[in-house]
């Protein structure tokens, strides 16, 4: 039996020890540490031979690394092929000689998946520093690239907001003050036409996040399935909760990349609050979600409701920060 009938029956017969976590953007040393901790307590607790993944969800993609075939059995065929022309053999008949993959899948139409074989899981075992330097290299690499990928979305969120707010704005101008009053609910002067309209363009982009967003757990999470079936299985109520955590961040990027870009301070406080707001919006999410759970008619339209009444505020206590820090 050849290295790849070996693996192949051993994946076939023994679980897969798999492990995932959600990387901060901009946060490297806690993703490194959080990376390190994961990789380390596998090789404490398994062995060389151990079938395993760690997933590693971004805001705009997703890392894995495993052992080469894993993933694609057709790639450890191919190289192992390549190996025996080049070398005569990949590895004695006991020795599993794998390379560790690290894979990036962004989350964009037509992306197609991204790999590099970086060390051994052999190597992960026996040289463990230096094995996880080399890992870590290129995720770090990964991570730089969804973090600009989250970029791109927001510049193009940013860009709409700064074409919309005109058209509030004419819209306003173009009414009596008794009609604005009765249109918005309160009395709007001319001097705060600019800023209201700003205000207007900004909910206009977070709530186009938030429907989105939902409609990504409506179709691809919840499917078919009633809301607290999926949430009973722990990979959608993971990817559940990865969602809304994607969602935090882009509503939280939009405010600090339009209105802290150039103002360093504004920066530094608003990335001083995100830790608190970023809990807060978890628990409220949390208890939200509990509550559709037990609920056997749950629909779109309440998930809708849901994402609506958890990021509506996040996005009011953003600008109410903004505001605050610059008076």
């Amino acid at each position: 039996m050849d290295i790849q009938e070996k693996l192949k029956a051993k994946y076939e017969n023994t679980p897969i020890y798999t492990s995932a976590f959600y990387a901060d953007p901009e946060d490297t040393l806690k993703n490194r540490a959080t990376l390190l901790s994961s990789l380390k307590a596998f090789t404490k607790n398994q062995d060389a031979a151990t079938p395993f993944a760690l997933q590693i969800m971004a805001t705009n993609a997703e890392l894995a690394i495993a052992p080469l075939g894993l993933l694609d059995l057709q790639e450890l065929q191919d190289y192992t092929a390549q190996q025996r022309k080049n070398d005569g053999a990949i590895a004695d008949d006991e020795t599993f000689a794998l390379p560790l993959v690290v894979q990036f899948e962004a989350h964009t139409e037509k992306a197609s998946v991204e790999k590099e074989q970086v060390t051994t899981v052999d190597a992960l075992f026996n040289d463990f520093t230096s094995a996880f330097e080399k890992v870590w290299a290129q995720v770090k690499i990964y991570l730089a690239k969804n973090q600009a990928l989250l970029e791109e979305t927001v510049a193009d969120l940013i860009t709409d907001s700064q074409k919309i707010a005109p058209k509030f704005v004419s819209q306003l101008s173009a009414m009596s003050a008794a009609e604005r009053e009765k249109t918005i609910g309160f009395k709007l002067p001319d001097a705060e036409l600019e800023r209201f309209s700003g205000y207007l363009a900004d909910n206009h982009e977070v709530r186009a996040v938030i429907s989105s967003a939902a409609a990504f757990a409506t179709n691809e999470i919840i499917g078919d399935s009633f809301f607290g079936q999926a949430m009973n299985e722990r990979i959608l109520r993971n990817t559940f909760f990865w969602d809304l955590d994607n969602t935090f961040h882009d509503i939280f990027y939009y405010f600090l990349r339009k209105y802290a870009a150039t103002d360093a301070k504004l920066a530094k406080h608003l990335n001083h609050i995100k830790p608190g707001l970023l809990s807060k919006m978890r628990k409220d999410a949390w208890e939200k979600s509990d509550e559709l759970a037990h609920d056997a008619k749950t629909t779109q339209k309440d998930l809708d409701r849901m994402f609506t009444a958890v990021f509506m505020p996040l996005s009011e206590q953003l600008a109410a920060a903004i505001a605050k820090f610059n008076h």
